[in-house]
């Protein structure tokens, strides 16, 4: 047996469970590691089919979405903005030779260059704020893993407050994100004097977003 498929927590392997996929690599694969251990953990209150749809399609499926998006949101930030530096600190020197002839020629173009480079660099920072997005999945990563910890680490001896604990801190979470993308990434890079709505189209909703207990479904 390969060691990926080593079953942590004596869970049973289950294609449709986020956590039990074993082809990535990295961050991500330590992710799926601990999510496999924390849902071991939290059998005692997945007491229904519900309350497994709700941990394995709802809040694991949230925490691996949230994390990824960290990952790539991060090297967005820092690949666009060290761009955009490196560009700006370039150009003045260029500029500075003030050379003639065809070596002139070449260094204008390079400069014309560079300056388009840190031009759209800047711009693609501001309308798509890769930066306010990393710490936006950040914060709810932690939050939702906050969440479930809370729960595993609760008595056994009351299995539906905590669980209705957990679900509760996960939809707040969720609505949270919402409720911030929507403001400081959609609004934000609307013109001032344009149409609100017209940009709500754009919006990254969580897939799952909308507010749900495992307990009822």
């Amino acid at each position: 047996m390969p060691p990926d498929s080593v079953i942590v927590a004596e869970l049973p392997a289950n294609e449709t469970d986020p956590c039990t996929k074993t082809d990535d690599s990295g961050a991500i694969k330590e992710l799926r590691t601990g999510l496999r251990a924390m849902h071991g953990a939290a059998q005692p209150f997945l007491t229904s089919d519900a309350r497994v749809a709700y941990w394995s399609q709802m809040w694991e499926l949230q925490v691996i979405h949230a994390a990824l998006r960290v990952e790539s949101n991060r090297k967005q930030f820092y690949g666009f903005r060290l761009t955009a530096i490196c560009s700006a600190i370039i150009v003045p020197s260029l500029v500075g030779l003030n050379l003639s002839g065809t070596g002139g020629t070449a260094v204008r173009w390079l400069t014309f260059s560079l300056s388009l480079v840190a031009a759209l660099s800047t711009a693609i920072l501001t309308l798509f704020r890769f930066g306010d997005r990393w710490l936006m999945y950040r914060t709810l990563s932690n939050e939702l893993i906050n969440a479930g910890w809370a729960m595993v680490n609760s008595p056994h001896t009351d299995l539906d407050k905590p669980w209705s604990a957990f679900t509760a801190a996960t939809n707040t979470a969720i609505s949270r994100y919402d409720a911030e993308y929507a403001t400081e990434v959609i609004t934000a890079a609307q013109p001032k004097s344009g149409n609100q709505s017209d940009g709500q189209a754009g919006q990254e909703p969580l897939a799952g977003s909308t507010k749900q207990n495992g307990d009822d479904a």
